[in-house]
């Protein structure tokens, strides 16, 4: 049997040490222990997307983004190009981007919700498109002052000098402290091995395993090479915008000079790098139904 990988030694501690602490679990964590010891003698490498290539950040960018709620009509056409562009299985749910709806206008302060009696006006999208409601796309917001990378012990979660928050997930082991602290609701965990069709494996982006922690990349693998998200180029009305913040002339730059903005969560000093602009909805405006499940979405089992 070969030597187990520095992954897997860290979640084997983590897991001993666990034990340690409290005697009378030991038990529970016998399945997972078994797990790492089976996938050692199958030979497992334990590198994810081993030959894929991230490219290297950019020299003087900070990328960011730009959402106009008066053009969002929340489709989800961005949430469903995300799922197929970053190799995401239908075991991750919800998808990368969520889309809200709610009846009040951007930037406005919502009244007081009883949650617990389900008294709200707004939530997650899985209904039809109203005409007389505003929605809103979040995601990872990429800050620059990340809690998730503040609290992640193997370094996993990082910033990069580009402005992305991005993951080894060879270093991930699984403890989702980094869930717990993201403000934003950003990221998601691999509860089961991903199932995906092998002609639709975008070979750019590394299939992730069971046992890690995945998030919006800002489409590292697009961006960096001069190209955009792919969320910006699926938005059918172009609510999107994505760029460099640091270059005055780029069109991300100029809107925040023009325009009225916030950013979500602001006040708890994160520096996210996603703005929404608080214009009304526009008209004349096409409206686009409703985008239904496509049976060829990466993640579909055969």
């Amino acid at each position: 049997m070969r030597k187990l990988t520095r992954r897997e030694l860290v979640k084997l501690a983590s897991i001993i040490g666990a034990g340690v602490l409290v005697p009378d679990e030991v038990s529970a964590f016998g399945s997972i222990i078994d797990k790492i010891v089976k996938k050692a003698s199958e030979g497992f490498s334990g590198t994810i997307g081993k030959g894929i290539e991230t490219p290297p950040p950019v020299n003087g960018v900070r990328f960011g983004m730009v959402i106009d709620l008066g053009l969002c009509i929340g489709c989800r056409r961005c949430s469903y190009a995300c799922k197929l562009e970053n190799n995401i299985p239908d075991t991750i749910n919800p998808p990368y981007i969520m889309v809200f709806e709610t009846k009040y206008k951007p930037g406005h302060v919502m009244p007081g919700r009883d949650i617990g009696n389900l008294k709200i006006d707004s939530g997650l999208l899985y209904t039809k498109l109203r005409k007389d409601r505003m929605y809103m796309p979040v995601q990872c917001n990429h800050c620059d002052d990340p809690p998730c990378a503040k609290v992640c012990p193997t370094q996993a979660t990082y910033k990069t000098t580009d402005g992305i928050v991005m993951m080894d997930y060879n270093k991930c082991i699984g403890c989702r402290y980094c869930m717990a602290a993201c403000p934003y609701n950003a990221r998601r965990f691999n509860w089961q091995e991903p199932v995906l069709l092998a002609d639709r494996i975008n070979p750019l982006v590394p299939v992730r395993t069971d046992g890690v922690v995945e998030k919006c990349t800002f489409c590292v693998h697009r961006t960096r090479r001069r190209g955009t998200t792919r969320c910006t180029e699926a938005c059918p009305n172009k609510a999107r915008v994505f760029g460099n913040l640091n270059d005055p002339d780029s069109d991300i730059s100029k809107l925040l000079v023009s325009e009225s903005y916030f950013r979500h969560k602001e006040g708890l000093n994160t520096g996210p790098n996603i703005f929404y602009l608080t214009r009304p909805k526009r008209k004349p405006m096409r409206w686009f139904k409703p985008v239904p499940i496509n049976p060829k979405i990466r993640g579909l089992k055969s």
